[in-house]
């Protein structure tokens, strides 16, 4: 009867063990010494030698004749062990036994001696099956089993196993066996067998067992059913893979924003029955090799690929650049996530397609304001923030000057007067120090919020709205003298987020750059732009205030890095570094108008303006 490959080429010693050298070398060096443990557990991926090494060292530490701590192979211990005629040596597959009698039964049996063995071995396959009842009948049997018993534990799934089994195993984790390593082996075994294996084959074999050895295998048993001269086409076609070209065509035609050709790759490759998911998985891994080389020095990363590949990697590589490598992994990743929940494969992977096949989304532009052309001369600087119309935010920069409100074109001897855009130098002492006082307000003068930001209804346009060209600038106030203070320097509020807001809140608009700064933390910080991504942002005069939840608040509250990320993103958006805080909406109060908003600023930096005089000549 024939035998898979696999099968009749399993090893039969530590020695032609591949791909494992620090494990075996201490198991061998355990059977010489003769300091056996009673439990071990072998973990890794599939394909990699965990059931073969535990059937190696049971052999090994029954054997008559042990050479060098390997089974000699030729004793009647050995040879009853290949041959199953030994019963001390008990392989159970824990994925259809998982019961808790199951492993009863199994702890009843070690009671008893070994029939013809030194030791009684139990191995148990895929242990990360059992149920919690099984495991826990196991736990005392394996911490103190009898003398004359050895259990060997092999799982690929190690996180499923219980911390209580772990703790009474020695671990032993196999890596995934090497390309150079699998191809070297395949092309013996071929030779072996009398089959004609290029080296080309060899390398893609090795690149398509993605580090199992079996599997690798196992795809030259099946080429080998086909034809005794195995090259790459042959293996391609036998594996259900196709050439690796059609990668590049794809990125090639997303790179130039072309998607009805990637599209059109994709319905191509569905009609030669190309598993999507697979696909999915295969354009993950090409766009990581393009990422690694972009990546100064990352060249000797890129392994499995062939030197064709190598050399298009290289060159279109750094012409992709790793910014939208990684957005391409990202978006990829996420429609292979929605796969896996059932979503409809196709779907999904055209919609990542078409998506990658659009521009990466730009920061819009925020138009700025323009200036009469009576101030076009001065040395006059844009507010960019939605602020409290006439109130100086920043006390740092005395030239910087707020949107003021509109005066009224039928009596504009009643106008507002509004503060000209002065050089630093000319500013009068006393002006920034008002102007300082107002950015520091004490929390007694904070006005109660409404639960939403007040909507603006009035005829008058925004601060950040562009004023009518025929509005001409009014003449500047007489000073009021008032008591010289020193200057004060700018007050930055506590960034931590909970404590109490003590700057004044009149006026608060939302922030129009909040989207900008969300937008980028998708690519700076993920984890942050989970909690911000539909949150809002509102600027009171002096800060930035987070509408984020209790639970961002709580998350910032531990995090500085990730405030002094959020400001410094602020201050990229806006060109204006200010401190953050939590918006705190109030039910109590009424909202103030903007122009009650403009006339009360005005009369803290000390102009003699009556809101209600106001209000009556602007109604009459």
């Amino acid at each position: 009867m024939y035998r898979a490959l696999y099968r009749k080429w399993r090893p039969q010693r530590f020695e032609d063990v591949v791909g494992q050298r620090a494990i075996v070398t201490a198991l061998k060096n355990q059977i010489t010494a003769n300091r056996v443990g009673h439990a071990y557990l072998f973990t890794g991926v599939r394909g990699t030698g965990k059931t073969t090494c535990a059937k190696i060292f049971a052999k090994a530490v029954n054997c008559l004749h042990p050479v060098n701590g390997d089974p000699c192979g030729e004793c009647e211990i050995c040879r009853g062990i290949d041959n199953g005629s030994i019963l001390d040596v008990v392989e159970m597959d824990a994925a259809s036994n998982n019961g808790v009698d199951d492993i009863r039964d199994l702890r009843d049996e070690t009671a008893y001696t070994p029939s013809a063995c030194k030791y009684k071995v139990y191995i148990i396959d895929e242990v990360h099956m059992l149920s919690t009842a099984a495991f826990n009948a196991l736990l005392k049997t394996l911490e103190e089993p009898p003398a004359h018993v050895i259990f060997i534990l092999a799982t690929t799934e190690i996180q499923k196993v219980p911390a209580t089994i772990l703790s009474r195993c020695q671990r032993y984790d196999f890596t995934r066996i090497g390309p150079e390593d699998i191809a070297r082996r395949v092309e013996y075994i071929a030779g072996e067998e009398k089959l004609e294996l290029t080296p080309d084959g060899a390398e893609l074999i090795a690149r398509l067992a993605d580090g199992a050895l079996r599997d690798a295998l196992s795809i030259l048993d099946t080429c080998a059913g086909v034809t005794a001269k195995i090259d790459a086409d042959v293996v391609r076609r036998m594996a259900g893979v196709t050439d690796r070209s059609y990668l590049f065509r794809i990125s090639d035609a997303l790179e130039a924003q072309d998607g009805a050709a990637a599209l059109a790759q994709l319905a191509q490759l569905r009609q030669q029955s190309v598993d999507v998911k697979r696909l999915t998985e295969e354009l993950i891994a090409h766009y990581r090799a393009l990422m690694l080389a972009a990546l100064p020095g990352g060249q000797a990363l890129l392994s499995g690929v062939s030197p064709e590949e190598e050399a298009l990697y290289l060159e279109k590589g750094p012409q992709l650049g790793q910014r939208e490598a990684i957005r391409a992994i990202r978006a990829l990743g996420s429609a292979l996530e929605h796969m896996t929940r059932g979503s409809d494969q196709r779907i999904e992977l055209e919609l990542a397609l078409f998506s990658l096949s659009e521009p990466p989304q730009q920061m819009q532009a925020v138009p700025v304001q323009a200036v009469p052309a009576r101030a076009a001369a001065q040395p006059a600087v844009v507010q960019p923030f939605a602020s409290a119309p006439a109130a100086q935010p920043f006390a740092s920069a005395p030239a910087r000057l707020a949107p003021t409100a509109e005066p009224t074109p039928a009596q504009p001897q009643e106008a507002v007067p509004v503060q000209p855009a002065v050089p630093a130098a000319s500013v009068p002492q006393t002006a920034v120090s008002e102007q300082a006082e107002i950015s520091s307000a004490p929390a007694e003068e904070t006005l109660p919020l409404p639960e939403e930001p007040p909507v603006q209804q009035t005829e008058t346009p925004l601060p950040w709205e562009e004023p009518p060209a025929s509005v001409e600038q009014p003449t500047a106030p007489e000073p009021v003298q008032q008591p010289s203070v020193p200057p004060v320097q700018e007050k930055t509020a506590d960034p931590v987020p909970g404590k109490s807001d003590k700057t004044v809140q009149e006026g608060i608009a939302p922030f129009p750059y909040w989207e900008q700064v969300v937008q980028q933390l998708q690519e700076k910080d993920p984890m942050l732009y989970t909690y911000l991504r539909k949150s809002k942002a509102y600027f009171d005069g002096t800060r930035v205030l987070i509408d984020g939840g209790k639970t961002f608040r709580d998350f910032i509250r531990a995090n500085r890095d990730s405030q002094r990320l959020i400001k410094k993103l602020i201050a990229n958006v806006s060109g204006v570094a200010v401190p953050i805080g939590p918006y705190e909406p109030k039910t109590a109060g009424k909202a103030v108008s903007n122009a009650e908003q403009s006339l009360r600023a005005l009369e803290k930096l000390g102009l003699d303006v009556s809101i209600e005089d106001s209000a009556r000549k602007k109604r009459s």
